[in-house]
């Protein structure tokens, strides 16, 4: 059951008060030649094009327009691989904030230099410690913009969701499949909470890698699982954790899991450089990986929303990730 708080007439008033901090993401019709390529009537949603290059910065305004300006006097902190990371700072820039941004140490040099010139107060940490050293900073006052749990998190994602229903009502079409990278599943849950609204058969098909498949088992085992061995390039996509809230959502609607390889990951990004012209970070062509190689001809002739869930990454990275 989907909480009262992602409700529809909710999520309206949510994407009202975020919208003049956000942008509104292109979502394009793939062409007969993609089409054929993947399988599928193909339709791409250009989340990666989003002030900070990823969704992360709607739950993050939506939290910082949420939480009383008494309390946010205090500062905010958060933890992140990068894009949450970049979010939160953004967030810290634009409403003045004090902040401590956790990065884990292995963070892309890219995404640190985009904090730095958003003025964050950057602290290095990793996985194992990062929500510990959140704790710390919410015992001296910080208000912590958790990444993919809690309502405020949930909803602007849901925001994400209601802006494709809005933009595939204009172009009179349905929605059949949505897919979608997962990490801690605060993306997941929010817009597959909102599409199951409208379109209750829409498939809504999430995508692990192998190496960090930590939603994929805790649906297995029915709970979120507290400690997730993560090993993958798609860092993005580690979280070292799941919670409870995002959980609760994500077992409602979640269709089915998928988990792909480091190496379909990395033929997706030569492939999205080849038939996008774009250069994309492995968690954003996680999708596309779990299209080509494990659903290819399975949707055939259905309309897939194709979620580009953002990338924060320099040429040079890419290069190295793709010439393995």
């Amino acid at each position: 059951m989907i909480p009262e708080g992602l409700f529809l007439d909710r999520i309206n008033l949510v994407y009202k008060k975020i919208l003049p901090y956000v942008n509104v993401t292109p979502l394009v019709k793939g062409s007969d030649i993609l089409n054929e390529y993947l399988g599928t009537n193909i339709y791409l949603k250009y989340e990666c094009f989003q002030r900070g290059g990823s969704f992360k910065i709607r739950g993050a305004i939506n939290n910082a327009l949420s939480i009383k300006k008494e309390k946010l006097k205090n500062g905010i902190t958060a933890v992140s691989a990068g894009n949450h990371a970049i979010a939160a700072s953004y967030v810290a820039n634009i409403f003045n904030l004090k902040n401590k941004i956790f990065l884990y140490e292995s963070a892309n040099p890219f995404r640190v230099e985009i904090c730095k010139k958003l003025k964050a107060n950057i602290l290095f940490t990793n996985a194992d410690k990062a929500f510990e050293n959140v704790k710390e900073a919410e015992k001296e006052g910080y208000i912590f913009i958790h990444p993919f749990d809690g309502l405020n998190t949930l909803q602007g994602s849901a925001t994400l969701g209601l802006e494709i229903i809005n933009q595939i009502n204009k172009l009179n079409k349905h929605i059949e499949n949505v897919i979608i990278a997962v990490g801690g599943g605060g993306l997941i849950s929010g817009v597959g909470s909102l599409i199951k609204q409208i379109y209750p058969n829409a498939k809504i098909i999430g995508v692990e890698p192998l190496g960090a498949k930590g939603m994929t088992k805790s649906l297995k085992v029915k709970k979120p699982l507290k400690k997730v061995k993560i090993n993958s390039i798609a860092d993005s996509l580690c979280a070292p954790l799941h919670m409870p809230y995002s959980f609760s959502v994500a077992k409602e609607i979640i269709d089915l899991m998928i988990n792909v390889s480091e190496e379909e990951m990395i033929h997706s990004m030569i492939d999205a450089y080849n038939n996008l012209k774009m250069i994309l970070e492995p968690a954003c062509v996680a999708s596309i990986a779990a299209l080509n190689y494990h659903l290819k001809n399975d949707l055939k002739n259905q309309n897939t929303i194709l979620l580009l869930c953002g990338s924060n990454i320099d040429f040079q990275t890419w290069k190295k990730v793709t010439s393995y």
